[in-house]
């Protein structure tokens, strides 16, 4: 029975109570389990592009694999799923990832996928999982890291760029960065979109409670 789960934030930061938002949110929906969450270190911006991902990853790996014992389940609570690969294939634990959670969710809705992130292109999990989908992929005006999300003129370019996807045919949105769940992007969006917004920290929560 999977009870123990643990969630790794790639945003690094000493406030817990901001750290567990991610398991707050999965709590509420994966009921009657036991969550902690972890932050890799020296990494105040998150991963917003190929040069961070990098820098991660080896952290990822390492609190993954010193963590596992204490845990039936990880979670890599980063739309990118950095060191998810390679976790799955050295760990006891399953291991499960917001980006690829948030593909799955994104598939049972449509074919064409708006994704909304902060990196220059599309992550790679996103790429691999939906390429038999037709996705249009916008990184927000000025919107480069997770700390210009919770700004008003981040938003607002959130909201613009949903609407160029819903323009372009897109019949979903995905988000394809955790940090939109941390301040609801889905509802900032919601009075503005006639499309479903799958929230990757959601998904995540889901696949979770059907286990």
């Amino acid at each position: 029975m999977i009870k123990r789960i643990g969630v790794i934030r790639v945003l690094s930061g000493k406030d817990q109570a901001f750290l567990d938002m991610h398991q707050n949110i999965m709590d509420g929906i994966a009921i009657n389990k036991q969550w902690q969450t972890r932050s890799i270190w020296d990494q105040p911006e998150g991963i917003h592009d190929p040069e961070t991902f990098q820098l991660a990853l080896p952290k990822i790996v390492q609190l993954g694999q010193e963590w596992q014992h204490e845990l039936d389940l990880l979670v890599v609570s980063c739309a990118a799923d950095p060191g998810v690969t390679e976790l799955k294939a050295t760990l006891s634990i399953p291991v499960y990832g917001a980006g690829e959670s948030c593909c799955w969710a994104a598939r049972e809705v449509g074919d064409c996928i708006g994704i909304l992130g902060i990196e220059p292109e599309e992550p790679d999990v996103f790429k691999r999982e939906l390429a038999d989908c037709t996705t249009i992929y916008r990184r927000p005006h000025n919107v480069h890291c997770t700390h210009d999300i919770m700004t008003a003129d981040g938003q607002q370019a959130i909201i613009d760029a949903a609407l160029e996807c819903q323009a372009l045919g897109a019949k979903v949105i995905a988000l394809a960065c955790t940090g939109m769940a941390t301040v609801d992007i889905a509802s900032v969006l919601a009075p503005h979109l006639a499309l479903p917004v799958i929230n990757p920290v959601i998904a995540l929560a889901e696949r979770i409670a059907r286990v």
